[in-house]
């Protein structure tokens, strides 16, 4: 009859193996394993985890990148167009364009101090400036920290480059005329160097 076998006495290495089994990385799963489920209970992240597996790309991924629009190029312009009022599309608000057409613009400093000033004034939707809410140059002044003349000047600058349109001046009960009245506009060279320029901000 022979001898009970003696236990083996555990080596190190198999008692580094016990130790390192809970943290153990499990072995990938193959493709063939990953079970696709019904339609009603998928999530994008089971999409795309049997897409993966079985080599295709993922819903929304696309081969062929984007077209590029092409570039907006301004419309060519006469000189008594370029400082006409331009007309704005039903998508552009004033008050936005038109700050943004200042930004873009070459009016000196003073100028565009002033055409912020008048800005806040106009109506936000046509740029229209109220009898009511017409400023003198005193106001201007007051307003801007300029002095009468500099504001003067800018005043003169606004209007021979297209930005300021003057509307006749109208009289009282007694026949004593006003002082003109002038309103905001867009030159339609300055309004279409803003689209250009929005354009490439986008792409």
């Amino acid at each position: 009859m022979s001898a009970p076998a003696r236990p083996r006495i555990p080596t190190p290495g198999d008692l580094a193996r016990s130790q390192n089994a809970p943290n153990a990385i499990p072995a990938p799963t193959p493709a063939a394993a990953v079970v696709a489920e019904p339609e009603h209970t998928r999530t994008p992240d089971t999409v795309a985890a049997v897409e993966e597996a079985a080599g295709t790309p993922a819903a929304g991924a696309s081969e062929e990148p984007p077209t590029r629009r092409p570039m907006y190029e301004p419309r060519p312009l006469t000189a008594e167009e370029a400082i006409a009022p331009g007309v704005l599309a039903d998508t552009e608000y004033f008050r936005r364009t038109f700050r943004y057409a200042v930004t873009c613009s070459s009016l000196p400093p003073h100028a565009r101090l002033l055409a912020y000033d008048l800005l806040f004034r106009s109506d936000h939707k046509s740029g229209r400036i109220g009898s009511t809410h017409q400023p003198d140059i005193v106001q201007l002044a007051e307003a801007t920290g300029l002095t009468e003349a500099q504001a003067g000047v800018a005043l003169r600058i606004l209007h021979s480059r297209g930005w300021l349109a003057y509307r006749p001046a109208t009289t009282t009960e007694d026949g004593r005329a006003r002082r003109r009245l002038y309103d905001l506009v867009i030159p339609a060279l300055d309004l279409e160097r803003a689209r250009a320029r929005r354009y490439l901000r986008h792409q």
